[in-house]
């Protein structure tokens, strides 16, 4: 039985409203794409006024190429039945200015591991539209691995297995619905994640171990193929890397990353498995996510694990640049009838954990057979605000309880409105009670269920074990006890 109440879900009904950041970035002199996210009844009429020159808007998406860098102040109409409503968006375009909030959208791993197909894509990009989760801001749809086979074609690149029969194909489709789509690769000479039918797939490099770097997975190659392969995603259409050894280190990083500014196109960039602390300037200056931690599986204990892994980067994260707690591991997913999977207040934390901590938040469960709760838990447009706050703060942790069996925290985040945000995590195996005394009267207002507290100068929070809670906050706490 569920503790935690939650909003249920209506991104197709009532008065329209934009989901979109006040500030989003794209590259000049290359392909801009954005689908405006807004909820409401249907249908919705939009309009777009200040565009830079070179763009163009048709019903909820904008196309085109900006020519000039600059910041450019756009104001975005939505109107239905019901009302109207608008939202002003600062587009800066400058280079590489991507992915200025963390990522939202899917990834294929844990909704399909080795046996994705180009059906699987595509069914996900469509269901993301007919369900209304893209009115909320997910906009990336990501291949992760399992779509290799082997080096060919005019490029001589990495060419995808028979599963994916038009890779281009695929990418315009995505793109023709207002979304991007994401690819995966490695440096490794062996890329992880190889389907049965074969007995390895490859990655960028190609050749004699390079002996300067680790021995994962049969080495990196001597041989480049950098260049050709991000030439080829080029062709395809693509819009985002993953790249993923173990361990990460700058070296092969800016090798691809060249390649990727290089490209015609602009590509978000992420670097993975084990993006090693020693390393965080690189990280923190170069890639738009970076992550250190073990793969998410749907189990608690694991859960804790990467959570703890946020602790020793709060700071690391800026504008651009954000610390990945990994896709998420709830819902109708790969671990779905395990033994231990988690519960529903456990995939809440999960969601919150990635949310309120500032990860990129990655739906990775199979879209076309969700439930109900799922699409709650994925849809509420508070959450995401937080996570896409642009007053780009770190969440703090400003209160812990470890004790016996405690392991209690209250993080706080500092929002763009001047307003504070309070994540209270209780990862243990205890019921608690905290008390939060305020710097004056404050206003509170419970994000999962959308319900406003009683304004207090101090509120008393019930956390049960293996919950959440996310308070938006007129005042700054002052203690907890």
């Amino acid at each position: 039985m569920r503790t935690t109440k939650i909003a249920h879900a209506s991104p197709f009904s009532g008065s329209p409203k934009i989901n979109l950041p006040s500030i989003f970035g794209a590259s000049p002199n290359k392909p801009f794409l954005l689908r405006i996210p807004a909820t409401g009844e249907r249908p919705i009429k939009f309009s777009a006024q200040g565009l830079p020159e070179g763009l163009t808007l048709k019903e909820n998406i904008i196309t085109g190429c900006v020519l000039k860098e600059g910041n450019y102040e756009v104001t975005i109409t939505a109107e239905n039945a019901f009302s109207k409503t608008t939202k002003i968006v600062t587009f800066e375009i400058f280079p590489n200015n991507l992915l200025v909030t963390p990522l939202l959208g899917f990834t294929t791993w844990n909704a399909f591991e080795t046996s994705v197909s180009q059906k699987n894509v595509s069914d996900t990009a469509k269901a993301m539209i007919k369900l209304g989760i893209a009115e909320y801001g997910y906009g990336y749809v990501n291949l992760d691995s399992g779509w290799q086979h082997k080096y060919g074609g005019e490029l001589d690149a990495i060419q995808p297995n028979p599963k994916f029969p038009d890779m281009k194909t695929m990418v315009d489709e995505i793109h023709s619905l207002g979304l991007k789509c994401g690819i995966y690769s490695t440096p490794m000479l062996t890329a992880w994640g190889c389907p049965n039918e074969y007995e390895s797939i490859p990655g960028c490099t190609v050749g004699e171990p390079d002996i300067r770097f680790a021995d994962t997975n049969g080495g990196i190659g001597t041989v480049r193929k950098e260049k050709n392969n991000v030439k080829q995603w080029q062709i395809w259409g693509f819009d985002y890397l993953k790249y993923d050894w173990r361990p990460c280190d700058p070296v092969n990083a800016e090798i691809m990353r060249q390649e990727l500014i290089n490209s015609s196109r602009d590509f978000g960039f992420c670097v993975t498995v084990n993006a090693l602390h020693d390393y965080m300037y690189y990280w923190t200056k170069f890639c738009n996510s970076y992550r250190d931690n073990l793969d998410s599986n749907g189990n608690w204990e694991r859960l804790i694990l990467i959570f703890n892994t946020y602790l020793s980067n709060v700071e690391s994260m800026s504008k651009g640049h954000y610390f990945d707690l990994d896709m998420l591991d709830v819902g109708n997913c790969v671990f779905k009838n395990n033994e231990g999977f988690l519960n529903e207040d456990e995939m809440i934390v999960s969601y919150s954990m990635r949310a309120f901590l500032n990860s990129p938040i990655q739906l990775s469960c199979d879209l076309t057979e969700i439930s109900e709760f799922e699409l709650d838990l994925y849809c509420n447009e508070e959450i995401i605000a937080i996570n896409q706050d642009v007053g780009f703060a770190p969440s703090i942790p400003v209160f812990k309880k470890t004790e016996n069996n405690s392991n209690l925290y209250v993080f706080e985040k500092q929002l763009a409105d001047g307003k504070v945000a309070y994540g209270i995590f209780n990862m243990g195996e205890s019921d608690e009670i905290i008390t939060i005394n305020f710097d004056g009267r404050s206003s509170v207002r419970d994000l999962w269920s959308k319900t406003d507290l009683d304004a207090a100068d101090t509120i008393t929070i019930d956390s049960p074990k293996h919950t959440v809670r996310i308070l938006k906050c007129s005042k700054k706490l002052n203690e907890v006890k």
